[in-house]
């Protein structure tokens, strides 16, 4: 069943790698410490258009707090505070949010909704967060930096009745193509 591919976003949470990430502009960027639990491609409309794709390919992380402490704490807090915290979460921004924006996307093909996060200076699609995930965040794989991009597959395709016939035998294995995300 597709839905138990995203049920466990902590799985990898304690691995040592470190991807950085960003918007177009650089005014928003981010560290990812792991590898995602999963990894998917989402043909439905919305991931369509909200990508300005053909699909939108994401990972799947654990959901975290900014990063940042107050300077009050003191730098050696601050630090081990820090740590700790990444040891727990995966997904971090590490600058100004200032022009980071939700927009509620009430148009997923699975319904509900979900919030999509952007830049309101060069537009780029940052993350996802989904209500049925509430541990999940999920960072549109075009802002990580591009050296992460060498290892990353999808693992899952979602809405592949929406998948455009013209992208062949990419993606993932035939098995993990689902028409629906449950």
């Amino acid at each position: 069943m597709a839905a138990e591919l995203l049920s466990n976003p902590a799985s990898k949470a304690v691995a040592t790698d470190l991807t950085t990430g960003s918007c177009l502009c650089g005014s928003i960027t981010y560290t990812i410490t792991g590898t995602p639990s999963t990894t998917v491609l989402c043909h439905c409309t919305s991931c369509k258009k909200s990508s300005g794709s053909s699909f939108m390919a994401n990972g799947f992380y654990e959901r975290s707090v900014r990063s940042y402490l107050p300077s009050s704490w003191g730098e050696a807090c601050t630090m081990t505070i820090t740590k700790y915290l990444h040891t727990l979460q995966q997904f971090n921004i590490t600058s100004s949010t200032d022009t980071l924006k939700t927009y509620n996307d009430h148009t997923p093909d699975a319904g509900g909704f979900v919030e999509r996060r952007f830049c309101t200076g060069c537009g780029s699609p940052i993350f996802i967060t989904n209500p049925k995930w509430p541990r999940a965040l999920i960072p549109a794989s075009g802002t990580l930096d591009i050296d992460a991009l060498k290892e990353w597959k999808p693992q899952a395709e979602f809405f592949c009745k929406r998948r455009g016939p013209w992208i062949g035998t990419a993606g993932a294995d035939v098995g993990k193509k689902f028409d629906a995300m449950t």
